[in-house]
């Protein structure tokens, strides 16, 4: 039975408790869920806070020899975070990120024809349309396949906040609009914070599937761990 590490490396326990109560595990695997110290940022806005957050989680696991203790690693910050890189470092065991989970979707759904990332804030913009890139391989954004993401401009924090939903639907509505000629019918979620929002925006947009990029991670992270990583 495999047993996984859902890693939040900010500081705020809102954030992983939002996530415990909304993944739900696949059958036979068991999840965890761990919060990263108090000296790591509340929220990570961009590259600053992504190695502030490196910095202050990556001790603490070792400290805790946490990866002693699971089978399978999930680093919930939807970018190309250094933590992933660094955790393989130090382990043989599976270790993903939430970003490369959902760009994982993207290419092996052949159902997908195109689609776009949805962050919380516009800060992320361009590192996140460098990391598809990056991922991409091929040097220049993959316009065949994606459109340039779009932020809500909600902070992370308020993403799973009840209020916020109109103005989230008003804002994927706009993007929606802005992209019609595009034949957009999949969007990623492009922040943690947005756990439990896919079924929500689905409901709003039927005509759009919505990925949770922590349920895409933790079902990618189940097969690499059952495929033997």
């Amino acid at each position: 039975m495999p047993s996984l590490l859902v890693i939040n490396p900010n500081s705020s326990v809102s954030v992983s408790e939002n996530l415990r109560l909304t993944i739900t595990p696949p059958p036979g695997t068991t999840l965890k869920f761990y919060t990263a110290p108090p000296n790591a940022p509340k929220e990570i806005s961009g590259k600053e806070t992504l190695i502030q957050s490196e910095e202050a989680a990556l001790p603490d696991i070792l400290e805790q020899r946490l990866l002693d203790k699971y089978d399978g690693f999930l680093v919930a910050c939807y970018s190309d975070h250094p933590l992933v890189a660094l955790l393989a470092q130090h382990t043989d065991k599976p270790v993903l990120g939430i970003m490369q989970a959902t760009l994982l979707y993207s290419y092996a759904n052949a159902r997908v024809r195109r689609l776009f990332v949805l962050t919380s804030t516009s800060g992320w913009l361009p590192l996140l349309d460098e990391a598809i890139t990056k991922f991409a391989g091929s040097g220049q954004f993959p316009f065949e396949k994606f459109q340039k993401s779009r932020a809500l401009d909600v902070l992370v924090l308020d993403l799973s906040d009840a209020s916020e939903f109109s103005k989230i639907t008003e804002r994927v509505s706009a993007f929606l609009r802005e992209y019609a000629s595009d034949n957009i019918d999949c969007v990623l979620l492009g922040c943690a914070g947005m756990a439990g929002l896919d079924k929500k925006l689905h409901a709003e947009f039927p005509h759009i599937v919505f990925i949770d990029s922590v349920k895409a991670g933790v079902e990618f992270l189940v097969s690499l761990t059952r495929l033997g990583h």
